[in-house]
């Protein structure tokens, strides 16, 4: 079944993740005022920096995100981080075609851009870099990903 690697390897999985799956410090890729932002700032590039804090294999990176409603009177934030108790919108697993041996203290880091696909406006366009320099890895590879 190898054969078909590449093609779910492309399409992340939207799952629950339990918080102690999570081997590293989180980054925050993007930050948008949904009352004030553009329909074009969905698309973007980011870095990010993660540092491990276990020694672990590491098979992809796990996206949520949070919303803040702080014009109420009692402001709220509504999370979908793996940190907070499950939602239906849980989170989302975007697996690296490598998987990576890491140690407490190691750095991943990369960038990742995000735009609309296009052939379907309803699908994301996600193109993820990862690079490790540690005694067991020097890696840097890219992974491209069809979000529908």
């Amino acid at each position: 079944m190898s054969c078909l690697t590449p093609t779910v390897m492309r399409e992340p999985l939207i799952d629950v993740v339990n918080s102690n799956a999570i081997v590293s410090s989180t980054a925050k890729i993007c930050e948008l005022d949904l009352c004030t932002m553009n329909p074009s700032d969905v698309e973007f590039t980011a870095a990010y920096k993660l540092e491990c804090n276990f020694d672990e294999r590491v098979h992809g990176l796990v996206a949520w995100w949070d919303s803040e409603f702080s014009n109420l009177k009692n402001p709220q934030t509504l999370s979908t981080s793996p940190f907070n108790k499950s939602t239906h919108w849980k989170q989302t697993v975007f697996y690296s075609e490598r998987d990576l041996t890491v140690f407490r203290g190691d750095i991943i880091h990369g960038s990742i851009a995000n735009r609309k696909s296009l052939t379907n406006f309803r699908e994301l366009d996600i193109k993820i870099s990862y690079h490790i320099d540690n005694d067991a890895n020097k890696k840097d590879f890219v992974n491209m990903y069809k979000l529908r």
